[in-house]
């Protein structure tokens, strides 16, 4: 039982998730650990993010054939988890976005705690925009959205047109007391990139129960990731095309507002694109290029069981539980 397993990883600038499914898409284990991001951790950092998430996804699991995706064979063999067979399957950010809506092309926008936008045709044609940190670019990101968020919970109380529920979520996003307390947080104890963008949930929350200042920062990341888009679509020539418009990473898949601002934009200048906004996350995306690879056929009954068994592993993995794995 359970000799053919695929495990999907999906690396990124504020965790790793890695997910363990079985040939008829049950989610047997889930794990998740701290950045990946090379530029903003060192690389023992990012290795030990891999192997504490795989390890909690894998469990006591030990099949006979390991199908891996999202992660190289030399990045694997270092978790130390020996398969009698493995095999690895490429599969890059962009490809495990398209996956996780059942596409092997069209457009994605990400928007986690990085931004970018990219486009794959049917021919093979690709343009990635953006990529570009929280300093040179990142139109749309979370941190963005989290560094306004903030700013617009400092300056709550200095006039009336100012005034947030900003000032009060903002600082229990941030785990403190007060706005008083966040300079500190920010520049002595120096939260970093992650720890901003991990604000933009309260911001998009407050936006969706109609707060005027929340609402105008989550528009405004729309419609900076929206132009990156228009680039895309006209690099591409894809006005006309029937592509899919995939959401990824915690933002976009996340908010509803942002997401329907994305696509009102998108389809004006392009509208035959179809917008998906998965239920599952990119490393189940990866999971599903796994099963391919193993001759499993992709089908939305497939897809259903994957979100349906991933329903319980996401939630503990949101409140903070590094070890998903339950047999």
């Amino acid at each position: 039982m359970n000799n053919r397993l695929a495990l999907g990883v999906d690396g990124g600038g504020s965790k790793v998730d890695a997910i363990l499914v079985d040939e008829t898409g049950t989610v047997l284990g889930w794990g998740r650990s701290g950045s990946a991001a090379g530029v903003y951790v060192s690389l023992s950092d990012a290795r030990k993010a891999y192997d504490e998430a795989i390890h909690a996804a894998m469990g006591s699991y030990r099949p006979h054939t390991l199908w891996i995706s999202g992660i190289p064979k030399y990045g694997f063999e270092g978790v130390g988890i020996a398969a009698p067979e493995s095999h690895f399957v490429d599969a890059g950010e962009v490809a495990r976005a398209l996956a996780s809506a059942l596409e092997t092309y069209g457009l994605v926008v990400l928007s986690g705690t990085g931004a970018f936008v990219s486009g794959i045709t049917e021919t093979g044609e690709s343009v990635h925009l953006d990529s570009l940190g929280p300093i040179l670019g990142d139109h749309g990101s979370g941190y963005q959205i989290g560094l306004m968020g903030i700013r617009a919970a400092m300056a709550a109380s200095w006039s009336p047109k100012r005034q947030t529920i900003l000032e009060q979520v903002v600082p229990r996003a941030l785990g403190v007391n007060s706005t008083s307390d966040i300079y500190k947080l920010v520049y002595i104890e120096d939260i970093g990139r992650s720890g901003i963008a991990s604000v933009a949930k309260a911001v998009a929350t407050a936006a969706e129960q109609g707060d005027a200042i929340a609402r105008k920062i989550i528009l405004q990341a729309a419609d900076d990731i929206a132009d990156v888009l228009a680039d895309v679509i006209d690099r591409l020539g894809a006005r006309d095309a029937d592509y899919a418009l995939v959401a990824s990473g915690g933002v976009a898949q996340g908010s509803r507002l942002y997401w329907d601002r994305v696509c009102e934009r998108a389809l004006e200048i392009a509208p035959r694109l179809r917008p998906v906004q998965p239920r599952i996350p990119p490393c189940a995306g990866a999971a599903l290029l796994a099963l391919k690879a193993m001759g499993v056929l992709w089908s939305h009954g497939l897809l259903e069981s994957i979100e349906s068994s991933s329903r319980r592993y996401q939630e503990m993995s949101e409140g903070g539980s590094r070890q998903s794995n339950v047999q």
